[in-house]
């Protein structure tokens, strides 16, 4: 499966951050859908976007996950998991370790667990390690997800520059780390992604014209968060999914 293949929509709808956060609280909480399964739902989807945009294999391709210290870098650091499965050749770069706990911690741990065998998984700390190159097959950017506000701080300046300047293509996981999630405004560094897999729904800050050299292709994954935990936030759904879980979206 290639980019060509998914399905195609139009006249998606959007949440703000605030939106989603209310809809994830719903899932999670009054749902009692647990947040690990979302993120294993997440990951799959991810995955699968990054296997579409290497023509449908990635056996032998070299695959660099940027891993932030929350969600994002959780559903990052679990589909490079899968691809690890697939046969990729990782490197997980951790912006924060010292931040890198709860959901996105424990995926961590596994993804050592998982190819320590196979000697697939290399995790580096991208905070001391000196100078980063990252010239690979696919980066993915699970540096910033949508509950972040402002510049990006700290390191990530640094390896969002370095993941730009590599020439390597770039798949934004939800969106590209330092783009607004509500208003597309880039307000420091930001991921120029040759294509993004938004979460759900599409945020917000996706629609805006300024924010289109960014996103590149917009994918739109399905994670299973119920029509019923959107409607609640003021968002219709139904239907959104009929011609497949992974689809192209036209703005």
């Amino acid at each position: 499966m290639t980019f060509d293949d998914l399905p195609v929509v139009r006249g998606v709808p959007s949440v703000t951050a605030a939106q989603m956060a209310e809809v994830d609280r719903v899932a999670t909480q009054d749902m009692t859908i647990p947040a690990e399964v979302l993120m294993e739902a997440a990951a799959l989807q991810i995955a699968r976007a990054a296997r579409a945009m290497l023509g449908g294999s990635v056996a032998g391709k070299r695959i660099v996950g940027l891993i932030g210290g929350g969600n994002n870098g959780g559903d990052t650091t679990a589909a490079l998991r899968r691809l690890a499965n697939w046969g990729a050749l990782l490197t997980a770069e951790l912006a924060a370790p010292d931040r890198t706990v709860g959901l996105a911690g424990l995926e961590v741990t596994r993804l050592l667990m998982a190819t320590n065998d196979a000697h697939v998984a290399v995790v580096h700390d991208a905070t001391v390690r000196g100078p980063l190159t990252l010239e690979c097959d696919l980066l993915l950017d699970g540096l910033l997800g949508y509950s972040a506000r402002g510049a990006p701080r700290d390191h990530l300046p640094e390896l969002i520059r370095a993941a730009n300047a590599s020439g390597s293509p770039i798949l934004a996981v939800d969106l590209p780390s330092g783009l607004d999630p509500d208003t597309g405004e880039a307000p420091g560094a930001i991921i120029g992604a040759s294509a993004t897999v938004t979460l759900a729904l599409p945020k917000t800050g996706l629609w805006a014209r300024r924010a289109n050299g960014a996103t590149g292709t917009l994918l739109l994954a399905d994670i299973g968060i119920p029509h019923a935990a959107f409607a609640r936030a003021g968002v219709d759904t139904r239907g959104l999914f009929g011609e497949g879980d992974l689809v192209r979206v036209l703005r």
